[in-house]
């Protein structure tokens, strides 16, 4: 099996997903085999990157029920469905159709903080109260959401995991320009010209399609959003603040702004990241990266090399050279030389205000998030995603001391975060629904508008969305 069979085989549960649900039909997994009408809770929860994923939380429903005597209708949808059937239904106070429970990538950034704001979410103190000393410090922070209606902040979500973004690059492509990863250095600026001229050395050689770095600048998913983001937080770029005051307008930070985008969108440009990049879907940088097309991309998981992390490797007899080819590297430092903080994503899980049963639901995720159920889930991410809850490292799971894949992103696991624009002022839910911070990306690359006119053109459109977000509330 080839690396790109490989991979395509490893997103087709994702696709086929996307496929089936485009075409309304969910794919329900309903344990006891009850139909909706008799179900005690109805949970959405996200189609799994890896059939491990959906395996363990139908296993954990299913202990669950038998524990409870309660039955579960168990809907897995991908993440596009639940956001958009989500904002659909959650208002409707009769709907039958509205889930106890809902679990997807998109809550922490789409959906949790407006909601949380509308006052359209159950507050989940009462479950996180018992365990709270178990969480991280940064976990508990992104959860904390502000409800506009009774003028406070409370935890509207359940923390379950989280991810961060990592560095990754082919260590056997350097070595053919007789470089390594020691060579790689940490400043900003010569971060990002050593692989523009990597680029350069490899084509010299007769790898005439490669590109440096694989920078996602698609108005698809999270990617772009994320990526542009880092390149704002190098430059000191100050979005919001804590109060949810809008601080992009002021001119220091409109100015710092204008140097991010431009520096981010000039490796379009230049052509120093493939003329596809702004067309990539979720997975378009990792396809890229994994056909050798990009010698560096920035992914929001540890999804790339786990694609070559197989369980039966006799498969393909090249798996594990190339599990040991991709190299996870550390973050470069600001432009500032200081620190580059991560923005780590807290997975979650949320209960609609109006749903059947949200006292039930609480019960449900009272139990999941036991250290040993949250633990059997984790692993059917297969080192994808890491806990929120720093016992569960003491698992053997994460100890394996040769793998250097794991132990680059247990120390950026380690570093913190930033908290996000999302939590600090709802409206930012509704900026990167409408992906406004890659739009200004494709406005330049694509548009040909000037750095300056994109960077301002974004600057209105988040104050008009705050402006509304307040005159709502």
């Amino acid at each position: 099996m080839n690396r790109r069979r490989f991979h395509q085989m490893s997103l087709g549960a994702l696709g086929l997903g996307l496929a089936s649900c485009n075409q309304s039909k969910y794919l329900t997994n309903t344990s006891s085999g009850q139909s909706l009408s008799k179900a005690d809770l109805l949970i959405w929860w996200e189609q799994g990157f890896l059939p491990e994923e959906n395996e363990q939380i139908n296993q954990l429903i299913r202990r669950w029920e038998q524990k409870s005597g309660k039955v579960v209708d168990l809907k897995l949808l991908p993440v596009a469905l639940i956001d958009q059937q989500l904002t659909n239904f959650i208002g409707q106070s009769e709907s039958n159709q509205i889930p106890d429970i809902v679990y997807s990538l998109g809550i922490d950034v789409s959906l949790a903080p407006k909601f949380a704001w509308q006052d359209q979410l159950v507050d989940l103190t009462d479950v996180i109260t018992p365990i709270k000393q178990k969480y991280t410090s940064i976990a508990l922070s992104h959860v904390f959401y502000h409800n506009q209606v009774r003028k406070e902040r409370s935890y509207y979500a359940l923390p379950l995991w989280q991810s961060d973004d990592y560095f990754h690059y082919w260590e056997s492509m350097l070595e053919e320009i007789g470089l390594t990863q020691l060579d790689i250095p940490r400043e900003w600026n010569q971060f990002w010209q050593f692989w523009q001229t990597a680029q350069k050395e490899l084509r010299a050689k007769g790898r005439s399609q490669i590109y440096g770095v694989g920078l996602c600048m698609s108005a698809i998913g999270f990617d772009t959003y994320t990526s542009l983001r880092m390149f704002m937080d190098a430059h000191d770029v100050n979005v919001v603040n804590e109060s949810g005051e809008f601080l992009l307008r002021k001119p220091e930070n409109r100015q710092q702004f204008i140097t991010a985008l431009q520096e981010f969108t000039n490796f379009y440009l230049q052509g120093y990241t493939p003329p596809q990049s702004a067309r990539w879907t979720g997975a378009g940088n990792n396809n890229s990266f994994l056909n050798s097309e990009t010698l560096m991309t920035q992914n929001l998981s540890m999804s790339i090399p786990l694609t070559q992390k197989l369980s039966h490797p006799r498969y393909d007899r090249d798996a594990i050279a190339r599990y040991r080819q991709i190299m996870t590297i550390d973050r470069p430092l600001k432009v500032d030389g200081g620190e580059l903080l991560t923005r780590k994503g807290t997975k979650q899980a949320i209960v609609p205000k109006n749903s059947k049963n949200p006292e039930l639901a609480k019960e449900f995720l009272s139990y999941l998030v036991s250290p040993n159920n949250l633990m059997s889930l984790l692993k059917g991410f297969k080192g994808r995603v890491f806990p929120v809850m720093p016992e569960l490292l003491k698992d053997p799971f994460w100890n394996e001391p040769n793998d250097p894949h794991l132990a680059s992103a247990l120390k950026i696991f380690a570093r913190p975060s930033y908290i996000p624009y999302e939590v600090m002022h709802s409206a930012f839910s509704e900026v990167q629904n409408q992906q406004l911070w890659a739009k200004t990306v494709l406005k330049v690359i694509q548009d040909k508008a000037s750095v300056v006119e994109s960077a301002d053109w974004a600057i209105t459109k988040i104050q008009d969305i705050l402006q509304l977000a307040e005159k709502k509330a």
